[in-house]
């Protein structure tokens, strides 16, 4: 072997072994590593030591050979994969995928995941909303811009499937929109696979958050498919307030409202989310909310036997656990109509 041989081949090499001592992720040291794979393959054709027919499987070899220790380099040691292309959601997310497994990277810690099985791992606050609308108006594009990288999508629910899966598409809302009823766009939608997530406290048109994977476009349906996915706990329905419709004939008698719910002088009671306005009944029935969420930090008197909460819109008589009666600020509490 010639001495200027011998030195290209120190070089293929230093190129192959350099990218493993690099613990951060560029696609230089992806590069490097195949150039040294090629040099080397150079080198043995034309020194002769292999054969023509050989040289072909060498490379194959090679690459088999140096995937094979960035896997196990990246599953038990930690550290920045090499036979991976990054899909950067921003400076503290990234996905560096490859052909057997992914890596996740959340602010400067990397996450090994095997077969492509995980939820998204990282802080979900650390990614920031892709808009419903947009992301359905235009799906094969958005695809094409967001496709095998994790995605944070917050939206109204239009078909639930079971435990396995529930649906988003684009809607038009306007102020008077009541119960969280929304127009669906029915030309595209977003399928959101669940797993170990149980659908049973949701709703259609109920808001949510997920964060998962885009890792399908269905040209034929217009559908996106969003895998390994993860639930965001929101507060959209922590906080609320209270708007009473007086009734402009009282007439003195108490109205069903909702179970062992009454109204005395009131038409309706709404229930205004920072999203969403609600009616009372709805949620109640719903079970957004229970009675007793009314009352908490809200201090009662008792008289007659009979508890009576003051709250800032309206009062409530509790006769018994069985009845209670949603009493108009503006009127004085008559204890016979517990009768």
């Amino acid at each position: 072997m010639k001495k200027f041989e011998k030195i290209l081949l120190i070089i293929g090499l230093i190129l192959i072994i350099v990218p493993y001592f690099i613990n951060i992720y560029t696609i230089f040291k992806l590069i490097s590593l195949l150039l040294g794979i090629i040099i080397i393959a150079i080198v043995l054709i034309i020194n002769k030591k292999i054969n023509i027919f050989l040289a072909l499987y060498l490379p194959i070899l090679l690459l088999i050979f140096t995937y094979a220790i960035d896997y196990l380099k990246v599953a038990f040691l930690d550290l920045s994969p090499i036979y991976v292309l990054e899909n950067k959601t921003n400076e503290q997310v990234s996905t560096y995928n490859s052909l057997f497994y992914r890596v996740i990277k959340c602010n400067k810690n990397y996450i090994f995941d095997d077969k492509y099985n995980i939820s998204f791992p990282c802080d979900t606050s650390l990614i920031d909303n892709v808009d419903i609308n947009k992301l359905l108006n235009e799906p094969k594009e958005q695809y094409h811009k967001y496709q095998h990288d994790f995605i944070k999508v917050t939206g109204k629910i239009s078909k639930i499937n079971g435990n396995s899966s529930i649906e988003m598409q684009a809607y038009i809302a306007t102020d008077k929109t009541i119960n969280g009823y929304v127009e669906f766009n029915n030309t595209s939608k977003l399928k959101i696979m669940l797993k170990n997530i149980n659908t049973n406290n949701y709703k259609i048109y109920d808001y949510v958050t997920f964060v998962g994977f885009l890792n399908e476009y269905k040209e034929d349906s217009n559908e996106l498919i969003l895998t390994n996915t993860k639930l965001e706990e929101n507060n959209l329905y922590d906080d609320y307030d209270l708007q009473v419709i007086e009734s402009s004939n009282c007439n003195n008698e108490i109205k069903p409202y909702q179970d062992n719910l009454y109204t005395y002088c009131i038409d309706n009671v709404f229930i205004n989310y920072k999203v969403d306005k609600y009616e009372l009944s709805y949620v109640l029935k719903d079970k957004k909310i229970v009675l007793q969420d009314l009352l908490k930090n809200t201090n009662y008197i008792e008289e007659e036997n009979y508890k009576i909460y003051n709250l800032e819109k309206f009062k409530i008589l509790e006769c018994s656990p069985n009845k209670s009666i949603l009493i108009n600020n503006k009127e004085k509490i008559d204890y016979s109509l517990c009768e």
